[in-house]
């Protein structure tokens, strides 16, 4: 028979107890650790969903790859959602996922040298060409416009717009040359300093805002720079007194949900590096609001997608404004440079580079 001494049971009662309140102690741990694990791995989730979807947070991921090899210059997408891609000499495609049709000089009447500088698509997904002159292809047959058959007084069409009407209006302009011209489809109207109140020859940018009025953006030489809204017969001129900055150079002009127009300055003529004045101009017949993201980058030309994210081609790559901040990528086009930037029918930006399309994922 033993003995045990009432003390030392005590004692090894209490250290058991203590050992299963460790081990219960350790799973409670355990177990709140994973339900936390997995309340945090929600929120995050929930949260990386509501970034990607959320209005004014753009996506900037461009994964998608398409036409490799080709000089991209211009993007249009008419009703059905095919894009119209114009190239620098290596002709016009039409894109959509089962077909890819390249326009150029062994099946069209694009020249081999031909660079298309814009595109727009009118009402009837007629399909308007700016070159030296311009074309039209109505999905059958191309039509070519110059001064050789029409009243257009200079062969070079940088900025086409077309408004509610189908009218379509188009720079036709050089240095103290031309103006710009509308086509009511029968009739060409041309406009220059000498039959109308077009300050200046050299029209930059043609944009229709959302009440169908025309603008126009002019700049002949640097820090010469003016705005034409045309409603009708009325005629308005804003310069840096109603903008309240005195722009550099004019890139293109666009217009946002709430009609205001925005607009891209173009540095690439300066032969500084350092230009601290805006890249970027919002007007709404007020001072403008300036944007800039930094003072060196030069963009080439803008446009808004439909949340109002104004996006920017750059020598660089490209920068985006949500409202608030700048998200700017200057490292994934930078060997390549990054030459249109438009929003197709399901939303997706497409990047038109020097070595083919870039669509967001």
């Amino acid at each position: 028979m033993s003995f045990v001494c009432p003390s030392f049971r005590k004692m090894n009662t209490q250290l058991i107890m203590n050992k299963r309140y460790y081990i219960i102690e350790m799973r409670m741990r355990k177990l709140l650790f994973m339900l936390v694990a997995v309340v945090s791995l929600f929120s995050c989730e929930k949260l990386n969903q509501t970034e990607e979807s959320s209005p004014g947070n753009p996506n900037t991921h461009f994964n998608n790859k398409i036409l490799d090899g080709y000089f991209v210059t211009s993007i249009a997408f008419d009703s059905k959602g095919n894009a119209w891609i114009g190239t620098f000499k290596q002709g016009l495609i039409k894109y959509n996922t089962h077909e890819t049709k390249v326009f150029n000089s062994s099946n069209s009447i694009l020249k081999s040298d031909e660079v298309i500088w814009d595109i727009a698509v009118d009402s009837k997904d007629n399909v308007w060409i700016g070159c030296d002159g311009i074309m039209k292809y109505d999905g059958s047959n191309f039509t070519f416009y110059n001064s050789t058959n029409t009243p257009i007084p200079e062969d070079f069409v940088y900025s086409i717009a077309i408004d509610s009407k189908d009218n379509v209006w188009f720079t036709s302009c050089r240095f103290r040359e031309g103006g710009f011209v509308r086509y009511d489809g029968t009739h060409w109207t041309v406009y220059t300093p000498e039959n109308s109140q077009l300050p200046v020859n050299s029209v930059r940018s043609i944009a229709i805002d959302n009440n169908d009025y025309v603008w126009l953006a002019l700049a002949e030489i640097v820090n010469q720079t003016y705005l034409i809204k045309i409603s009708g017969p009325e005629w308005t001129t804003y310069t840096s007194h109603e903008l309240g900055f005195e722009p550099y150079y004019f890139a293109n002009i666009e217009f946002d949900s709430h009609n205001h127009l925005c607009g891209g300055i173009d540095y690439s003529l300066s032969s500084l590096w350092i230009n601290s004045g805006p890249q970027v101009f919002i007007f709404d017949g007020k001072p403008a609001e300036q944007l800039n993201f930094d003072n060196t980058t030069r963009i080439k030309s803008i446009t808004i997608d439909n949340e109002d994210n104004i996006w920017c081609a750059t020598y660089e790559g490209f920068a985006v404004y949500n409202g608030e901040e700048w998200i700017v990528d200057d490292s994934t086009f930078k060997d390549l440079s990054v030459f249109a930037i438009e929003q197709a029918k399901d939303q997706k930006i497409w990047m038109g580079t020097g070595n083919g399309v870039y669509i967001n994922d």
